[in-house]
């Protein structure tokens, strides 16, 4: 990670589905940043082409109101290129972590 970012830490909860429907949700992730602001609502998705093994990380939005009620509209996210790689990383570890425990 490169030094000009802030430390960052990632907190990961698996995701169970008790009715045992078909889901891509995998887990809900929390990042810290610089022990002082934390994004709440990031979650680890499976992604949607088949043979794709690899999760991938969505940080959170909320749909449009009135006549944007179609699209979605980002909370929180990193703003470089390279910010947003060192989340993703963070979270997949974190989540790589979890799933070996369980």
């Amino acid at each position: 990670m490169d030094a000009t970012l802030p430390k960052l830490e990632g907190r990961v909860r698996l995701y169970q589905d008790a009715t045992d429907r078909p889901t891509k949700l995998l887990a809900f992730a929390e990042l810290v940043i610089a022990d002082a602001f934390v994004i709440k609502g990031i979650r680890v998705l499976q992604k949607r082409a088949a043979g794709e093994e690899e999760p991938f990380v969505s940080f959170p939005a909320e749909r449009g109101k009135g006549e944007a009620q179609e699209r979605w509209f980002d909370l929180a996210h990193p703003v470089t290129a390279e910010a947003r790689a060192a989340a993703t990383a963070v979270v997949l570890e974190r989540y790589r972590q979890a799933c070996s425990k369980s």
